[in-house]
């Protein structure tokens, strides 16, 4: 199940990061490491900022276990 992230959480906590403008560099992207689908939150410890392949190889293998 899709959760709805809270964007202005997560903008705030990429600001406290030294993000300008809540908004991570080209080619990298925020990722929760424990899915909002599984219980996961828009807190700092659960948020982290990745490249975007990273991120695509991430998800490709949660499918294949089905955890998303």
């Amino acid at each position: 199940m899709k959760r709805k992230r809270n964007q202005a959480k997560i903008k705030k906590i990429l600001k406290k990061r030294g993000y300008p403008k809540g908004k991570v560099p080209q080619g990298k992207e925020a990722h929760h490491p424990k899915s909002k689908a599984e219980g996961g939150k828009d807190i700092p410890s659960n948020i982290r900022v990745i490249s975007k392949r990273k991120h695509i190889i991430i998800h490709k293998r949660r499918r294949k276990r089905g955890k998303i």
